[in-house]
């Protein structure tokens, strides 16, 4: 009978048009007021003790990162990289846009940043290109769903939040999920394209794209190798000087970021790293991982190993090269698409470090997922204004403002959720709701299918911090009697999340494309539903498919 007060109350609030949080507050006040004795002492003092939770001060900071980049030029270069990777297939912007967003979202850990960010340059390019606005609309609205699902993200925070699980963990969880459902974006987005004729990005116009799909490989894997390799080589001979090892590759790796990108300036500079690191230093490398598993072959077969090695590296680079009409192999050129790859690439590589920083310092153990955050928002203050120089010091405060706004906001919810969460606790709800479910012989099955419809109905109404902060302690304590995985089912909840943001009548996505496009709700929902549908079938999976959440971080060890 409580829960059906509790619950009453709360829906009549909110459809008087009452903001969600306030809705919070006063439902939690009334019932106490009117139909409990719990002492006003401790109303106050579980405010103050429901927000001093280490964790929730990651928000904040992940809040402030995600402006400066927002602000920074980040997202320009982002964009331009993807479309030099992938602009050449069927619908190349609407693609480079889904894999921007993906991008962008593992630096930003918020949705409507990652739309606001990417939609804003992207969507303009695309119109112009002779895209449909509508097409651009539903890729971009969707694919910056991405931004809470590809780790950081605010919305895990949350969850954590309410559930006392891992945020390390839950991010490390959402890294697969995140990619399989970019994945399953961008080929949605291709299909269409590829039916409709959509145009393509040619870098070069009398190229096919099997020739700049090859060159845009051979780039890629140039620009990781030219990435790791100096850096290593030059931290191991610091390391003999220095007695701290990491220190020794953290100066080696700072080093070659700074100098990096001026010899990609160079064709000189280019041809002589291109012959001595990819042409030789690749398949000599190749040579000396080998020698220890053919040691037990004569010296005399055994000193063939390199030689095959080498030819049939060269070999290749050589068939590709003639292939695409250039022979980077015996001319010491790259391939054309392949230098323009590498170049966009190193333009982006600030903004693309901080995925590296966020992630490594988090599984490392260097950084707590909130220090992380903390070091993501110095770490893009620093590229934004120094680096890029998008942004100059007289923007700061305005964006330090913009932020206190959102994340006072955020807090102010997660306070009254907090207060809910207590009163549901104190009365029990949670775990009547289970013991009613366990009676009724409801599995792990018909549980997760019931999870997934009342989230997605909540989708309309709610908000997703709100809807994380009421429905988890709720639904949490059911999920663990069943047995299921907490940070599988805190993936689910993300998931269905991203839904919600992409539907109205309260998605945020949609306002804020709405927004950027100047289309009405009603047009950007017939845009989205190709999309949608791919992320419901992709919910379906996430659902009953374990693994796919689970599988990194049991493999990194983290229970």
């Amino acid at each position: 009978m409580n829960a059906l007060i509790i619950f009453g109350l709360l829906i009549a609030l909110m459809l008087t048009g009452m903001p969600i949080s306030i809705a919070l507050g006063l439902t939690v006040l009334t019932f106490l007021y009117t139909m409990t004795t719990v002492p006003i002492e401790s109303v106050a003092m579980k405010l103050f003790t429901g927000i001093e939770k280490f964790e929730i001060m990651a928000i904040p900071f992940f809040i402030l990162a995600g402006n400066f980049l927002t602000h920074g030029g980040v997202a320009k270069r982002m964009i331009n990289f993807a479309t030099s990777l992938v602009g050449h297939w069927h619908g190349g912007l609407g693609l480079a846009g889904v894999m921007a967003c993906a991008l962008f979202a593992a630096v930003s850990g918020s949705s409507p940043a990652t739309v606001v960010a990417i939609g804003a340059i992207l969507l303009p390019a695309m119109e112009k290109a002779g895209f449909p606005k509508r097409f651009g609309a539903g890729v971009i609205t969707t694919s910056g769903a991405l931004g809470i699902l590809i780790p950081p993200s605010i919305v895990m925070v949350m969850y954590s939040v309410a559930t006392n699980a891992s945020v390390g963990t839950l991010f490390m969880a959402g890294v697969i999920p995140g990619l399989a459902l970019a994945t399953l974006l961008g080929l949605t987005t291709w299909w269409r394209a590829r039916k409709n004729n959509y145009p393509r990005v040619m870098l070069f116009a009398d190229r096919s794209s099997l020739q700049a799909t090859i060159g845009c490989l051979f780039g890629a894997f140039y620009a990781l190798v030219f990435t790791a390799v100096p850096p290593w080589l030059l931290g191991a001979a610091l390391a003999t000087w220095l007695p701290n090892a990491g220190f020794a590759y953290f100066l080696a790796g700072a080093f070659w970021l700074g100098l990096a990108p001026w010899t990609t300036k160079s064709k000189w500079i280019t041809r002589f790293v291109y012959v001595g690191l990819i042409v030789i230093g690749v398949p000599m490398g190749v040579s000396f991982l080998l020698i220890e598993p053919f040691a037990a072959l004569s010296p005399l077969y055994a000193s063939f190993v390199p030689v095959i090695v080498m030819l049939a590296w060269l070999s290749l680079i050589q068939a590709c090269g003639s292939y695409t009409k250039i022979a980077p192999t015996f001319r010491f050129e790259l391939m054309w698409e392949s230098l323009e790859v590498w170049r966009a690439y190193w333009k982006s590589i600030w903004g693309l470090l901080l995925i590296v920083v966020v992630m490594g310092g988090i599984y490392t153990g260097i950084f707590t997922p909130t220090e992380a955050a903390a070091m993501s928002a110095v770490y893009a203050f620093f590229v934004a204004v120094f680096v890029y120089k998008d942004m100059k010091l007289s923007d700061v405060p305005k964006v330090l403002l913009s932020s206190a706004n959102m994340s006072a906001m955020l807090l102010y919810i997660i306070t009254n959720a907090v207060m809910f969460s207590f009163i549901m606790t104190d009365q029990q709800i949670p775990q009547q709701l289970a013991d009613w479910l366990l009676n009724q012989g409801l599995g792990p099955v018909a549980f997760l299918l019931a999870v997934n419809i009342l989230l997605l109905i909540a989708g309309n109404v709610m908000e997703p911090s709100s809807i994380v902060l009421i429905m988890a302690p709720i639904l949490f304590p059911v999920a663990v009697q069943l047995g299921i995985n907490p940070i599988h089912f805190g993936i689910l909840i993300v998931v269905n999340m991203e839904v919600g943001m992409c539907h109205p009548p309260v998605g945020l996505n949609l306002y804020v494309a709405s927004g950027i496009t100047e289309m009405g709700i009603t047009e950007l929902t017939k845009a989205v539903w190709p999309w949608l549908l791919t992320m419901l079938g992709f919910l379906l999976v996430v659902t009953y498919w374990p693994p796919l959440t689970l599988w990194l971080p049991n493999l990194l060890g983290m229970h």
